[in-house]
């Protein structure tokens, strides 16, 4: 494993990170970060809300027994909803946080779940926009809660997460009062942007955690097209030239892979192992995504993220959003409309997307905005019959 040092912090970073939102158990959860841990893997990144709101605890039960003194242990929590929005406190979503005491007592929360009594970051969690970056930083409010608690050593540094553009996330880091010490922003190689503030952070010695290295799941699809482009870029798998291309980005300090199982976390450490990408490897891949997705707006792209929540009628958003993008594509289109096909045609429930009442729920939850009902409705017109 290759370490990274964030200037801000002094940590030598493994350039794969441990993203603890794609977890379904505790033995799998322990199994995958022990063998993490044993291929060199130190940063972990974990949410109230994440698996269920159980992958603090998860992750605590997985701790036990590992040298804490080797990792990084990171939590966050936010004054908006995981979207753009405000909402009322959730302590157990970790959403909310509109003053000091909250952020206290939710900084404690995960510490409790987590087992542990030191943290080594605390971040200014799922700040999608203006209107949550300026609640956070209201006097009495989240900000100020996490300012003391670092203050008393309950941690040693604070971040920021985002899925803003660029120009957002300068503007955001120029004008907290905190300068972050580290940055978890979305890039991968369908949607390789924000390079504008990832330069800006490497400038001031802030680390950046590049979330959805595999765009969702997006790029690891087992499909031909996507095993050819593999082959094209020199690698063995899509996993493999999509963590390459990110951990070897210039700025970035890690990647940070959603790792469910322990395979994962060794098919991610021998994947960035494989080392960087030659140049006209990169210029490939990133070449033919683009013609991939030349009728997709990657802006659209579902990350499978889960933080829109269970539609009220039934619809399996991440799903339908995901078999809608691949029936655009015309190497995948019938294999995605076979898919569906053999899915209504068993009864599965939650593959309609006629059953979209416009209620705009999840695109209120969306960190990327996502204009889920016009893709819904866009959807219709193209969807299977059962």
């Amino acid at each position: 494993m290759q370490y990274r040092r964030v200037e801000k912090t002094g940590w030598d970073v493994s350039i794969l990170g441990f993203g603890c939102m794609r977890l379904v158990d505790a033995d799998t959860a322990r199994a995958a970060v022990h063998r993490a841990v044993a291929r060199g893997v130190n940063y972990f990144d974990v949410a109230p809300c994440y698996c269920g709101s159980n992958s603090e605890a998860w992750l605590g039960e997985a701790l036990k027994g590992l040298d804490r003194s080797k990792l990084i242990i990171t939590a966050k929590s936010s004054p908006g909803n995981g979207g753009t929005e405000l909402c009322d406190y959730d302590p157990k979503g970790g959403f909310g946080i509109r003053t000091a005491d909250q952020a206290r007592r939710q900084i404690e929360r995960s510490m409790e779940l987590l087992g542990v009594d030191h943290l080594d970051m605390y971040q200014l969690w799922a700040v999608h926009s203006d209107n949550v970056f300026q609640e956070g930083l209201k006097r009495g409010g989240f900000l100020e809660g996490v300012l003391k608690a670092h203050e008393e050593g309950l941690f040693d540094y604070i971040g920021m997460t985002t899925h803003a553009e660029a120009d957002d996330i300068i503007h955001f880091v120029k004008d907290s009062p905190y300068e972050f010490d580290m940055v978890t922003l979305p890039f991968h190689a369908v949607n390789a942007g924000r390079t504008k503030a990832i330069d800006y952070l490497a400038q001031r010695g802030i680390g950046v955690a590049a979330m959805n290295p595999l765009a969702g799941g997006l790029l690891t699809r087992k499909v031909p097209l996507m095993n050819e482009l593999a082959a094209q870029a020199g690698a063995k798998s899509m996993t493999e030239a999509a963590l390459r291309f990110v951990a070897y980005t210039p700025g970035i300090t890690t990647a940070l892979n959603g790792i469910t199982y322990a395979e994962h976390a060794e098919e991610g450490a021998e994947a960035v192992a494989a080392g960087p990408l030659p140049d006209e490897a990169v210029a490939v891949l990133t070449r033919r995504l683009a013609e991939i997705y030349e009728s997709v707006n990657p802006q659209n792209l579902c990350t499978a993220c889960g933080y829109c929540g269970e539609c009220p009628q039934g619809i399996l958003v991440p799903k339908v959003l995901a078999a809608f993008t691949d029936m655009r594509i015309p190497s995948t289109a019938d294999a995605a409309r076979a898919d569906v096909t053999a899915r209504l045609a068993a009864g599965e429930e939650g593959w309609d997307p006629a059953a979209c009442d416009q209620c705009r729920q999840c695109e209120q939850k969306c960190p990327n905005k996502i204009p889920v009902v016009s893709l819904m409705e866009e959807a219709v017109q193209v969807w299977p019959k059962p």
